[in-house]
């Protein structure tokens, strides 16, 4: 079912414009991802009501909100700062909205009790907001934006603060929160590649103020629509079709991920019909990943990706690319 449209909601300001279309679907985990600037924490300012829509419509149930101000919306926002009331403490912050809503002491006291339970901070009542470590803040701040029980929570990168060991355990809580959150529809924004796609239904690309590709991660990764696309969600290689040998007018680009080059410094057993070979490959780089080796090529002056499990002895390596793992394109679209 249907939860939130944006229908060519258009936002203009001095050097940039905004021009969006997407839809949520109830109960989605659905994350906005692109690089700074494309307007991604507008996107939530613009749903929660923060900002002002200069033509579009915002639709939610079915229902249009592109002017309701922000109180008559049943949408939450959680900022990357958490915005916590400093002067109160947790019990008191999460309680917040509940008093908003004018709810009775002892059902205030149950559910407060039941979201910190959720969020994980079973006990932080009485603790004041200026003893809590950046995660607990921020698992503060959820919970007060779940107190609101929204049918759609916003957040604008609520980890980016932490450090890379508390970011890692908490996406996960947050993926937990919203699966436990019945009917609840989360829209995060993240510049974080492998954060959107550990914990995301779906994925929304942006770039200059407009969505540039969505779908699953798996959609994303390995058919990705444009080149943007392409380079933004994961390592890869992007040639000219002549490098391989390629002569075609329909054809701009080959592009191609690490794992569908095969290095070998032997015998190669493969099919060699299911592969372009490239021999004598210079090895330039290793970068160790731990499960792997991500290893840069250069070949007749052109530069290209590759994953090894072992770690290549000699100089020189031929490389084997996959044909099934070739994506072509003309004008920056995959054909």
């Amino acid at each position: 079912m249907e939860k939130l449209r944006a229908e060519n909601l258009n936002v203009k300001y001095k050097n940039f414009t905004l021009d969006l279309s997407f839809t949520l679907e109830e109960g989605e985990f659905v994350s906005v991802l692109g690089p700074s600037g494309s307007g991604k924490s507008t996107v939530l300012s613009i749903i929660a009501g923060l900002n002002e829509v200069f033509s579009g419509k915002l639709l939610l149930n079915g229902k249009d909100i592109t002017h309701e101000r922000v109180q008559d919306r049943n949408i939450s926002i959680v900022f990357q700062n958490y915005a916590l009331f400093s002067n109160m403490n947790v019990e008191k912050n999460v309680a917040y909205a509940l008093r908003m809503k004018k709810k009775g002491r002892k059902e205030t006291d149950e559910k407060v009790k039941a979201l910190l339970a959720l969020v994980g901070l079973s006990g932080y009542e009485k603790r004041k907001v200026s003893t809590l470590s950046g995660g607990e803040c921020q698992r503060v701040a959820l919970a007060r934006a779940l107190a609101k029980e929204p049918e759609v929570l916003l957040l604008d990168e609520p980890l980016s603060a932490l450090d890379a060991a508390l970011r890692k355990r908490l996406k996960g809580e947050i993926r937990r929160i919203h699966d436990a959150s019945e009917h609840m529809t989360t829209l995060y924004v993240t510049h974080d590649r492998e954060e959107a796609f550990s914990i995301s239904d779906r994925i929304i690309i942006m770039k200059d103020g407009h969505v540039e590709a969505q779908g699953t991660p798996e959609e994303l990764y390995r058919n990705p629509p444009t080149l943007f696309t392409a380079m933004f969600t994961g390592e890869g290689t992007t040639l000219s079709p002549e490098c391989f040998g390629y002569q075609s007018d329909e054809i701009d680009s080959v592009f191609f991920r690490p794992e569908n080059v095969i290095i070998k410094e032997g015998q190669f057993w493969g099919d060699l019909d299911q592969y372009i070979v490239l021999e004598n490959a210079e090895v330039i780089s290793l970068d160790y990943l731990g499960s792997h080796y991500l290893i840069l090529l250069r070949y007749n002056g052109h530069d290209l990706l590759a994953e090894s499990e072992i770690r290549p002895d000699n100089k020189y390596v031929n490389a084997y690319i996959r044909k099934s793992g070739m994506r072509f394109y003309r004008d920056d679209r995959l054909i």
